[in-house]
C-alpha cells in the first residue's frame, strides 16, 4: 500500500502543477495496482481536462458500475457526455440523479445545458432562470441563461446576462490593459472618446464590427483594437479610424474602453436583425486573384470545412472534407470550380482533393483576410462550417451557406433558414447530432448551375483579351 500512497501523492502533485500527462500516467499505474472505482473517477477527470472525453466516459461508466449511486461521478459523466455531443444521454442521467436528489444544483445546471444542446432552449431558460433566482451571484448560471436567451431572441435580457462572461468558472480573460477605464453597464458613451477592444475569436470580431458605425453616431471618436490578423484588413475598411493590434497602449486621450461584444448592450440593441453588407474586398486584390485563379466558365464556389482546433467543440462543428464528396462530384458535373478558402489545408486533405480536377487549393497563398475576401468576391457562393470564414462572407454580403451542427452557436438562431445574423447567409443544420450526411445532401441541392457571374475570373479574362 506504500506504493499506492506514493502514486496518489504523485498524481495530486502533477495535477497541482498542471502536468496532466504525468497525472494520467500515475492514475493508470495506480489503477493497475489498485483497481478502485475512485481511481477510475479521478482518471476520468484528468482525461476530460485533456479533452479526451470519449475515454473519460468509459472511465466514469466503469466507476459507476461499481458505485451506481455516486452522485459526483454521475455529474462528471454527464459533463463528459455533453462534451461528446450526447445530450440525450446526459439529460437522462441528470433526470436519474435529480429523482433522488432534486435539490442538486449542479445536476439542474447540467440538465439545462443538455436541454440547450437538444435545442429545447425555452425549457433550459426556465430552469436557469429559477437557478439564478435562487442564487443571483452564480455567474455560470447567468452566462448559460444568456446563451439560451440569445438563441430565443430575448436580446434585452440576454445582453445584460451576457456580461457574466467576465466571471465564473470559465471566465473570459480580462481586456488587455490600455488607456481609459473599462466601460461598465450603465456608463454613458455619448460625446466620449472610446476604445473598442476585440474579445473571443476572429469570427466574433467580424460579426460585431457591424455596430462600430452606430458608435460613431454616439461618441466623439471610436478607436479599435483587434487581433493582429485583422489590423491591415480593417485599416483599409476605415482609413480615417485608429486601428491597432489588441494590447497596444492606444491613444492617450481615450475616455473609456469597451469590449466589442458589450457594444450591443451599451447601445441598447433590442432587435439586431440580419446585417446588410458592412465590409468590402479590396478591388486591387480582386483583380490579382482574377488573374491567379485558373479560368472556369461556370464560375467558382468557395469552401471551408474546419474551424480552430483549439476550440472545445471544434470536432462537432467541423466536418471531414471527405464528407463533401457528393457535393464536389455534382459541382464537377455542373462545370463549377471549387476554390478552398480554408487556408490551413493539411497534406492528407490536399492529396484527397487532388482527385477532383475542378478543385483549386490556394492554401498559404491566402496570406491575409484581404486575399480571402478577394476570393470570396470572385465566388458565386461560399460554403463553410461555422468559422470566421462564414462571418467574413456575411459581412461582405456574399451569397453563402453555413453548415451547422445540431445545436449551433446562438448567433445563427433556431428555425431561421435565412439566419439571424447576415442577410446573405443561408443556414443548413444537422437534423440530429452528428448527421453531416443530411446536411451535405441538402447542400447539393443548393449548388448553382454553370454560368459565370459578373465577377467571375473567366469573364474578366475574356474582357482583357478583347482589349
Amino acid at each position: 500500500m506504500k506504493g499506492v500512497a506514493g502514486l496518489q501523492q504523485r498524481a495530486l502533485a502533477a495535477l497541482r502543477s498542471g502536468s496532466l500527462d504525468e497525472a494520467e500516467r500515475c492514475y493508470r499505474e495506480l489503477l493497475a495496482a489498485f483497481p478502485h472505482p475512485g481511481v477510475l473517477h479521478n482518471l476520468g477527470l484528468v482525461l476530460v481536462r485533456l479533452h479526451r472525453d470519449a475515454e473519460a466516459v468509459q472511465c466514469f461508466e466503469r466507476s459507476l458500475a461499481a458505485r451506481p449511486a455516486k452522485q459526483n461521478t454521475q455529474l462528471a459523466l454527464s459533463n463528459a457526455l455533453l462534451n461528446c455531443d450526447r445530450p440525450s444521454d446526459a439529460l437522462a442521467l441528470c433526470d436519474e440523479l435529480l429523482a433522488v436528489a432534486p435539490g442538486n444544483r449542479d445536476a439542474r445546471q447540467n440538465r439545462a445545458i443538455a436541454l440547450r444542446a437538444l435545442n429545447r432552449h425555452a425549457e433550459a431558460a426556465a430552469v436557469l432562470g429559477q437557478l439564478l433566482a435562487d442564487d443571483p451571484l452564480d455567474a455560470d448560471t447567468e452566462f448559460n441563461l444568456a446563451l439560451a436567451e440569445l438563441m430565443l431572441g430575448r436580446y434585452e435580457s440576454a445582453w445584460n446576462h451576457y456580461e457574466a462572461r467576465w466571471r465564473g468558472s470559465q471566465a473570459q480573460p480580462p481586456l488587455p490593459v490600455a488607456n481609459g477605464a473599462v466601460w461598465r453597464r450603465g456608463d454613458p458613451l455619448r460625446g466620449r472618446a472610446v476604445l473598442v477592444q476585440s474579445e473571443q475569436g476572429l469570427g466574433d470580431t467580424l460579426q460585431f464590427l457591424r455596430w462600430v458605425p452606430r458608435l460613431d453616431a454616439e461618441c466623439k471618436r471610436v478607436d479599435l483594437q483587434v487581433q493582429p490578423e485583422l489590423v491591415s484588413f480593417l485599416r483599409r475598411q476605415w482609413a480615417d479610424r485608429r486601428i491597432d493590434p489588441l494590447g497596444d497602449e492606444g491613444a492617450s486621450d481615450i475616455d473609456c474602453r469597451i469590449a466589442l461584444l458589450s457594444v450591443p448592450l451599451a447601445l441598447g440593441i433590442s432587435n439586431p436583425g440580419s446585417a446588410a453588407p458592412y465590409l468590402a474586398a479590396d478591388p486591387a486584390r480582386i483583380e490579382q486573384w482574377a488573374q491567379h485563379l485558373p479560368p472556369c466558365a461556370g464560375g467558382y464556389i468557395g469552401v471551408g470545412w474546419r474551424g480552430n482546433p483549439l476550440k472545445r467543440h471544434n470536432p462537432q462543428r467541423s466536418l471531414p472534407v471527405q464528407a463533401l464528396r457528393t457535393w464536389l462530384e455534382m459541382a464537377e458535373r455542373r462545370g463549377l470550380a471549387i476554390v478552398s478558402v480554408q487556408r490551413d489545408v493539411n497534406e492528407d486533405e490536399r492529396r484527397w482533393l487532388e482527385q477532383f480536377r475542378n478543385v483549386h487549393v490556394p492554401g498559404s497563398d491566402l496570406s491575409d483576410f484581404d486575399d480571402t475576401a478577394a476570393v470570396m468576391a470572385l465566388a458565386r457562393q461560399i460554403v463553410s462550417v461555422d468559422t470566421s470564414l462564414i462571418h467574413l462572407a456575411g459581412a461582405l454580403g456574399r451569397p453563402a451557406v453555413v453548415l451547422l451542427r445540431f445545436c449551433s452557436d446562438w448567433r445563427w438562431g433556431i428555425d431561421r433558414p435565412n439566419g439571424a445574423t447576415y442577410q446573405s447567409v443561408l443556414t443548413l443544420r444537422q437534423p440530429v447530432p452528428g448527421d453531416w450526411d443530411s446536411v451535405v445532401s441538402a447542400l447539393v441541392g443548393l449548388l448553382p448551375f454553370a454560368g459565370p457571374n459578373e465577377t467571375s475570373p473567366s469573364k474578366r479574362q475574356q474582357e482583357r483579351s478583347r482589349r
